[in-house]
């Protein structure tokens, strides 16, 4: 019998295996898949953060104000949210990918706008709970998180992390099955 999953196969527990053909040889390329998408995700990260700190530096311009407008807020508050929305991108991208039992053979709809929402969420809940323990009153952490929310900062989180998890996974189909690592000309086993 194949793979059960239970709401998908990145949200449910970590499903069986298919009986396949060649299973060594079939559980190296999934290792050696899974290692490139995990390497994809961590430049994807970098891309992410490279998108939203210019996405952020245009809108501050074009708006005419500051992507955090409390200034009670500290300096450390905007760099928290911004890698909590790209933890948040990150997880929900390569759980797509790590729990799935084979290679994907299209580009998956449900984790790109979840991990768009996950990095939005991310951001101002983030926000909003580390605002709340420095300025230590409860409501005004509500405050900031609906005043983030409807700002256009969290808005381009995220826009921005639709279109790298898009990316990402256009990325990963790219890679043809059993293509192996990049070689020099002279590491081939050519005899000419």
């Amino acid at each position: 019998m194949g793979p059960v999953y239970k709401l998908g196969p990145w949200l449910g527990p970590r499903p069986r295996p298919a009986p396949v053909a060649g299973g060594r040889a079939y559980a190296g390329a999934m290792r050696e898949y899974r290692k490139y998408a995990i390497t994809m995700a961590a430049f994807s990260v970098a891309l992410y953060v490279a998108f939203i700190v210019a996405a952020f530096g245009v809108l501050s311009l074009l708006l005419n104000r500051d992507v955090i407008n409390e200034t009670d807020a500290g300096a450390l508050l905007g760099p928290i949210m911004v890698t909590t929305a790209a933890l948040a991108l990150v997880w929900v991208m390569l759980s797509a990918v790590l729990r799935s039992p084979e290679r994907l053979t299209q580009v998956p709809p449900l984790p790109i706008f979840i991990a768009g929402v996950a990095a939005y969420l991310g951001y101002c809940v983030s926000g909003g709970v580390f605002y709340s323990l420095g300025a230590g009153e409860l409501f005004r952490s509500v405050i900031f998180i609906g005043g983030e929310m409807m700002g256009p900062f969290a808005i381009a989180v995220a826009v921005s992390g639709w279109l790298i998890a898009f990316l990402f996974f256009v990325v990963l189909l790219a890679k043809p099955a059993g293509s192996g690592a990049p070689e020099w000309p002279w590491e081939k086993n050519d005899d000419n």
